[in-house]
């Protein structure tokens, strides 16, 4: 079923129908409330004749239909009596042409009053009241009074025709409401489902239609929105990294097979042998470099970060102690700044990757016989670990692309330029982030935040 065609049936067809059931079933209280009215008014009637039947003098027996001050309303509601003997014959009636029985004893009624409805021929709807009733003289005789319903079921009818014009007239306005209603939607909904097919064949290009509800529809939108926009620079940035990875590796591949080539074109002493291979080994290790940074990038951007307690300064020392040889054969001294412990729930791998990145990046940038401070932070919220060194620092231009792949400030460095940008992929995926800023007194100071669990 549509969307078009299930609005329609819960948001008209279904009310429409609850709506005549309801009416119906108010037409049914209404009825059975009239017939009540009429029965109470029967009953005090009866009550009222059957302690005066026999109140005249000789006590023969009357009705007081005719005595009645209200006999013109009694005719135009169609009130009739009728009082039986003891053998069942008709003793009086009113009025004289009535349609109550011919014949009625005392033993076809009983002693409490008994209500019944009856059709007449020609259509009519009557209501009846038979009661047994002893005279004076302990002869028994039965009693008859009845009233037509007329006035009801003229009630009901009106009822019913009002009824019908309202419900037709609600269910009406309901449909065309609901149609409109239904249009709308279906036209906002279709919208959303255009555009998640083209996001669905890759075309991140465009934004979904403007949409100018508040509603959880317009919510949605505005969340399909953010998801594109964010698909789309998650498929720029993939884009330039595979071009960035292709010239990175044309790179040394160009310079290996240079090499191969110039030393093929004529016979080469073994020391000339020897000191080629040892160049294309170097390019070698430069694609090795680049491979394994490409595949960490990607193993994070895999990897489901499962979280596990450990002590960040230890993390930290274990770097250190890593790194220790490579920052002495530059005459660099290592210093940390951290309290005791620093308990906190991370990915362990990742994390000492990203510290690792940092430390290398400062020793590599960091001017002989000078130091590296590394100093962590433990807040309530979060974990801050700083790396500062004194080298040339960031410029303030610079300061945001050096964490992109493949971006290097200086092209004679040795390295991938992925680094950095693999210390913001795990710092967002432990919920924070990272940033460089100008340490006091001259260098750079590298920030990794890593928010708690």
């Amino acid at each position: 079923m549509t969307l078009h065609r299930r609005l329609l049936l819960f948001g008209a067809v279904i009310p429409a129908g609850l709506i005549a059931l309801a009416l119906f079933l108010i037409g049914l209280v209404l009825d059975h409330l009239l017939l009540e009215s009429v029965d109470r008014g029967l009953t005090l009637q009866a009550a009222s004749e059957s302690v005066s039947l026999f109140d005249r003098p000789g006590q023969d027996a009357h009705l007081h239909f005719g005595d009645s001050a209200l006999v013109a309303d009694l005719q135009r509601l169609h009130h009739q009596g009728a009082l039986y003997g003891p053998d069942g014959a008709r003793l009086l009636a009113y009025p004289a042409e009535t349609f109550a029985h011919e014949r009625l004893t005392a033993a076809d009624v009983a002693r409490a009053p008994a209500l019944q409805t009856r059709a007449l021929a020609s259509g009519e709807r009557v209501r009846e009241l038979s009661l047994a009733i002893d005279s004076p003289r302990g002869e028994p005789h039965a009693l008859w009074l009845a009233v037509s319903l007329a006035s009801n079921d003229a009630a009901l009818a009106a009822y019913a025709r009002a009824a019908a014009l309202i419900g037709a007239a609600v269910t009406l306005l309901m449909l065309l409401l609901q149609v409109a209603h239904a249009r709308g939607l279906v036209h906002r909904v279709q919208q959303l489902h255009v555009h998640m097919q083209r996001l669905q064949d890759g075309d991140f290009s465009t934004l979904p239609p403007a949409d100018p509800g508040t509603d959880v529809v317009a919510s949605l939108r505005d969340a399909i929105a953010d998801a594109t926009e964010k698909l789309r620079t998650a498929s720029e940035l993939q884009h330039r990294l595979v071009a960035d990875a292709a010239h990175e590796l044309r790179t040394p591949l160009t310079a290996m097979r240079m090499e191969i080539n110039v030393t093929l074109r004529r016979e080469r002493s073994p020391e000339q042998l020897v000191d080629a291979l040892t160049r294309v080994r170097t390019e070698v290790d430069r694609l090795g470099e680049l491979a394994s940074k490409l595949l960490a990038m990607a193993s994070l951007r895999r990897s489901e970060w499962e979280r596990v307690p450990l002590d960040a300064v230890a993390s930290v020392r274990d770097a250190i102690a890593s790194h220790r040889v490579v920052a002495e054969r530059r005459a660099i001294s290592l210093h940390l700044h951290a309290p005791e412990a620093a308990p906190i729930r991370a990915n362990p791998g990742p994390l000492r990757q990203a510290v690792d990145n940092l430390l290398a990046n400062a020793i590599k940038f960091a001017p002989v016989g000078s130091a590296v401070d590394l100093t962590v932070r433990d807040g309530e919220t979060a974990l801050e670990l700083l790396v500062e060194d004194r080298g040339p620092g960031v410029p303030l231009e610079h300061r945001e692309t050096i964490f992109a792949p493949f971006r290097r400030l200086q092209r004679g460095v040795d390295g991938a330029g992925l680094g950095l940008a693999i210390v913001r992929e795990v710092a967002e995926a432990h919920g924070g982030r990272a940033w460089v800023s100008e340490r006091p007194g001259g260098g750079a100071c590298f920030h990794l935040v890593i928010a708690r669990a």
